[in-house]
């Protein structure tokens, strides 16, 4: 009996591994092959996010794109890939295990683009129509616009859960598809070395207008809609600048007396992590360690660093050439997203991408296309720190 007990006890054991390896495994990449075309799958989380970047190819054809959609880190999960034609554009359309929404990737003229970028071409249409039963979504825009204050607001073409933070010198818009606020931070215009940025949950603004230092960090909950001030017992010197926020962590940099810290908001608290010879920095989400000199040759920038036009975030890089926006994923594959003439600026947030155009702000995502969102002459003269978004 007591043999009987141990075998079964064993045999629970083995049978429970799998499901606690699962529980607890964060990435995977698999390889395999369907009909003609092989299939390169990896799987990773990103904060709450699982995500599954494809590259999928046979002998004439390449496509890569990302899908988030949580399906219990299963792998393998493409079950089939159909094909359509129509002249020069080539589209496949992955059908799945589980019960997910489904796409179509495209390529013209054997490269791949995004829908938006064929949205009026007439054979990708005639492929939509094809497709129709599987009601696969059209990138749209509206071109309706809201007067609000000074700005004009397009408020159809703003996602739901996204907000779009526009600085006007003395406080910020908040700018939502379903409300339209604003909400004022300091009693002075403040238009230069705006140090600006986003967490999780707060906007942050450093009031880094006194010359004896940084003493007020004005946080604005996104949540909540609440505003207040986390005030320093020691002052930060004005000749700092931002790093990055990593884990909700802000970094940030005291180039007079040398130090690294962080600012964590909500528990309203600051701490030295970077001084001496150890310091800091944050490349692609990788933590590494850099002595003094080597630190302070260069602002060190954790985040949304342009070099040479181009931006990596996680697994995608972007990249700008001439007026057009390219994506790679995995380093495999261009993908030409959009054309904008005239771009001032750009940057990219959690895959989605924000640019500054004359007056205009515009983002771009694979879900909704080009979309522009608000109309601010500002915009015209100064957009450096002048626009945040957080979803």
């Amino acid at each position: 009996m007591k043999k009987y007990k141990q075998f079964l006890i064993i045999l629970i054991i083995i049978m429970i591994i799998p499901f606690i390896i699962k529980t607890f495994e964060k990435k995977h990449k698999v390889k395999y092959k369907i009909n003609n075309y092989n299939i390169e799958e990896s799987f990773y989380i990103n904060k709450k996010d699982h995500i599954y970047d494809f590259y999928i190819s046979n002998k004439k054809e390449k496509y890569s794109y990302t899908l988030i959609e949580n399906i219990n880190k299963r792998k393998k999960v493409i079950k089939e890939i159909k094909l359509y034609k129509s002249n020069n554009i080539t589209c496949i359309m992955p059908i799945y295990k589980k019960d997910i929404s489904k796409n179509i990737y495209c390529r013209e003229n054997n490269k791949q683009v995004s829908n938006y970028y064929l949205k009026n071409n007439k054979d990708f249409n005639k492929i939509l129509n094809k497709v129709k039963k599987y009601n696969i979504k059209k990138p749209t825009s509206s071109n309706d616009k809201i007067e609000y204050k000074k700005l004009k607001v397009f408020q159809k073409n703003i996602m739901n859960n996204y907000s779009y933070i526009i600085w006007n010198y003395k406080g910020i818009y908040i700018l939502r598809n379903d409300e339209l606020k604003y909400q004022k931070l300091i009693d002075y215009d403040l238009y230069d070395n705006i140090m600006s940025t986003i967490t999780s949950r707060y906007y942050v603004l450093f009031e880094n207008s006194n010359v004896m230092g940084i003493e007020n960090i004005h946080y604005y909950d996104l949540k909540k809609d609440k505003y207040n001030i986390f005030k320093l017992k020691k002052k930060i010197s004005k000749n700092s600048y931002i790093n990055g926020v990593i884990d909700d962590l802000i970094y940030v940099t005291d180039n007079d007396k040398k130090i690294e810290y962080t600012i964590n908001i909500k528990k309203k608290k600051i701490e030295v992590v970077g001084k001496d010879e150890e310091y800091i920095k944050y490349s692609n989400g990788k933590k590494e360690i850099l002595n003094k000199s080597d630190f302070f040759m260069n602002n060190q920038l954790f985040n949304n660093e342009i070099i040479n036009e181009e931006i990596i975030e996680g697994n995608n890089k972007y990249k700008k050439q001439d007026n057009k926006i390219y994506k790679t994923i995995n380093k495999k594959n261009i993908i030409l997203l959009f054309e904008l003439d005239n771009i001032k600026s750009w940057y990219v947030y959690n895959r989605d991408i924000i640019l500054i155009k004359d007056d205009e702000l515009y983002t771009y995502n694979d879900e909704t296309g080009l979309r522009k969102i608000v109309e601010y002459n500002e915009l015209k003269y100064n957009d450096d720190k002048l626009t945040e978004l957080w979803k």
